[in-house]
């Protein structure tokens, strides 16, 4: 995983981040978390050769990775 893929999970979770109404936006701090989250499940599964296209082929995996930590958060 190199910068530009840093970048574009911050893009994209900033971009899934918009698509949440206004009260139920993720936070800063989840934020960061749900691109940890979505960073670290591309990391586990490059050894299978999954890229994020195969990701997106699939699922909305920044808005899941969102939605992961806000649902962590409520529970807590």
């Amino acid at each position: 995983m190199n910068q530009n893929d840093l970048n574009d999970i911050g893009r994209r979770i900033g971009s899934a981040a918009l698509e949440f109404a206004p009260s139920h936006r993720p936070t800063p701090a989840q934020m960061a978390d749900a691109a940890s989250v979505l960073r670290d499940m591309i990391q586990a599964t490059e050894i299978h050769g999954v890229t994020f296209a195969d990701f997106d082929a699939v699922a909305h995996f920044a808005r899941l990775a969102i939605q992961l930590v806000q649902a962590r958060d409520e529970s807590r």
